[in-house]
């Protein structure tokens, strides 16, 4: 039963994957997205320690060290609940689909997120696995909400709305205004980054002929200064807001798995890309159903 269970929140997943998963390339193949692009637009969570456990007690949430940590700097804090024991093949899926919009992964900057694994402590374990995956978000004075996703049914759109609500004005105006500049903004980025590709594979084919490589060469310095014009703006933007540094252990959910070594599965690491001050993801793609 269990294992009928598991095909069929596999199989389910497996179709919201689909619509969630970068765009097909000419080739028929996914596209990969650029280390720098993927590094802003990331969900990047800490695995922390859950709290205190006494026997078959354990302590509230809040008395987590990053809630702690968050609340005394007074910023929100998100954590997520999830027994690392469940089918694998059902989590990664589950996190490929709840994460593979940008928008998340943008809104999640602001806050400092932690995954607790479950599945370490009885007790915990006991407390939360009929609602994890848990999703519970804490304001910058340490008061929680809740998501449930249980059965492993991704909810992003309302993951999203309660990130904003308990942002409240920590981000000013808004997150979600915040979300949609610099996801903009990281889209302009994206698409300079794709034409300053092109141009360096043009470079590289002109061989030995002067005048091409010259050409080249003109094209390559005007969009550096595309893209720099893009990084300023970008640390402008980030200057006006203040935003948890990414802790250097924190690693990216819900990255596609092209396979292969390298293959940039779930779970890889990575600090922000050029002009990123602190690190944390954002992104450009909006926020898919839920």
């Amino acid at each position: 039963m269990h294992r009928a269970r598991s095909w069929f929140v596999t199989a389910a997943l497996a179709s919201a994957l689909a619509s969630a998963l970068p765009s097909q390339g000419p080739g028929g193949g996914r596209n990969r997205r650029p280390e720098e692009i993927t590094n802003r637009t990331g969900a990047f969570f800490a695995d922390v320690a859950g709290p205190a456990v006494d026997g078959d007690k354990v302590a509230e949430l809040a008395t987590v060290e990053l809630v702690r940590n968050a609340t005394a700097a007074n910023q929100p804090s998100v954590l997520y609940l999830v027994d690392l024991g469940d089918d694998q093949e059902v989590r990664d899926g589950f996190d490929q689909v709840l994460f593979g919009g940008d928008e998340l992964g943008i809104e999640l900057r602001a806050f400092h997120a932690g995954r607790i694994d479950l599945g370490k402590i009885p007790a915990l374990k006991a407390r939360y696995a009929k609602q994890a995956p848990l999703f519970v978000v804490f304001d910058d004075k340490g008061k929680a909400s809740e998501l449930s996703m249980s059965g492993y049914k991704p909810q992003p759109s309302a993951l999203g709305k309660l990130l904003e609500k308990q942002a409240g004005t920590t981000v000013k105006p808004s997150l979600s205004t915040f979300a949609k500049s610099y996801g903009d903004l990281v889209r302009d980025l994206e698409q300079i980054l794709q034409k300053k590709r092109q141009v360096q594979q043009k470079q590289a084919r002109a061989g030995n002929d002067a005048g091409k490589k010259l050409d080249a060469d003109r094209e390559l310095k005007a969009v550096a200064a595309e893209e720099q014009k893009l990084l300023d703006k970008e640390r402008e933007l980030l200057g006006k807001v203040r935003l948890p540094d990414r802790p250097a252990g924190a690693q990216r959910l819900g990255a596609p798995n092209w396979g292969g070594p390298g293959g940039g599965g779930p779970g890889g690491t990575g600090r922000g890309g050029t002009g990123q001050g602190n690190g944390n993801g954002g992104g450009a793609s909006g926020r898919s159903g839920g």
